[in-house]
C-alpha cells in the first residue's frame, strides 16, 4: 500500500516535469511534455481505482 503512495508521489513529479518542459519549450517538446504531464495524471487516477476496487474486494470478501 505505501509503494502505491510513493510510486504515485514520484509520477505526480514526472508529470510536474513535463509540464515545466511544455512551459519552457519553443519547439516540439511543448506537446510532448503536455502528452507526458497528461498520461501521469490518468496513471495516478488508474492508482486510485486499483485502490479503491482492491477495498471493495476485501469488504465483499468479509462478508
Amino acid at each position: 500500500m505505501i509503494l502505491r503512495f510513493v510510486i504515485g508521489a514520484l509520477v505526480g513529479l514526472l508529470g510536474l516535469v513535463g509540464l515545466f518542459l511544455a512551459a519552457g519549450s519553443h519547439d516540439g517538446l511543448y506537446q510532448a511534455g503536455l502528452i507526458f504531464a497528461l498520461f501521469c495524471v490518468l496513471f495516478i487516477f488508474w492508482l486510485i481505482k486499483r485502490s479503491y476496487d482492491e477495498a471493495d474486494r476485501e469488504r465483499q470478501a468479509d462478508h
